[in-house]
């Protein structure tokens, strides 16, 4: 093969240039397609809106029912009055400088089928952080109107933080047991203070 002369290799690496741009914008193009239909999914899943629903309407699952009344919302250190399976924060403080919202921190185990405590009270906009250790095998945590299915590897204390911004009754549970029927299962209550 012959020497390529000094043009012909400019116009070469030139080339090369352009195809690997072409093809760096095509991938970014199309991850940004991507992200930007999963985000919308997420959203419409997140704020509860339904495909081809006005806004403001809820698009629950079957996870959700109506929140039961006079649920209690157990303060940091609460004892006596509640009941063993309601988790009391471990911490609790303000979400936020002059908010009205909590911050509530629970340390949830699951093990031998169960998850312990088993339900979990707080008010709506509270921002929550769930400190789940799966004790006996993997489990995982799943809560479809909050978009949660995280594995919970065993010995691991997995952080699942979210803000309550949907109210009513959520039923948690371990898709990878078999789903809601087959166990564990947990309940979220978000209600709003002044139904307390």
């Amino acid at each position: 093969m012959g020497t390529m002369n000094r043009t012909s290799k400019i116009i070469l690496v030139a080339a090369i240039v352009v195809v690997a741009a072409v093809v760096v914008t095509a991938f970014v193009l199309v991850h940004k397609a991507q992200n930007t239909a999963t985000q919308a999914a997420a959203n419409q899943l997140y704020n509860g809106v339904a495909s081809g629903a006005s806004a403001g309407t809820k698009n629950y699952s079957a996870t959700h029912t109506a929140a039961p009344a006079n649920v209690t919302v157990p303060n940091e250190g609460a004892t006596g009055t509640v009941a063993a399976s309601v988790a009391v924060p471990a911490i609790q403080g303000p979400a936020a400088p002059g908010s009205s919202a909590s911050y509530r921190s629970f340390n949830i185990s699951v093990d031998n089928g169960q998850f312990s405590p088993s339900n979990i009270a707080v008010n709506l906009g509270d921002t929550v952080n769930l400190y789940i250790t799966a004790i006996d095998k993997d489990y995982a945590f799943t809560q479809p109107d909050y978009g949660f299915n995280d594995l919970l590897p065993k010995g691991v204390k997995k952080t699942i933080q979210f803000q309550a911004n949907n109210s009513g009754r959520f039923e948690f549970y371990c898709s990878s047991c078999g789903g809601p029927s087959s166990g564990p299962v947990g309940y979220l209550t978000v209600v709003s203070p002044a139904a307390q």
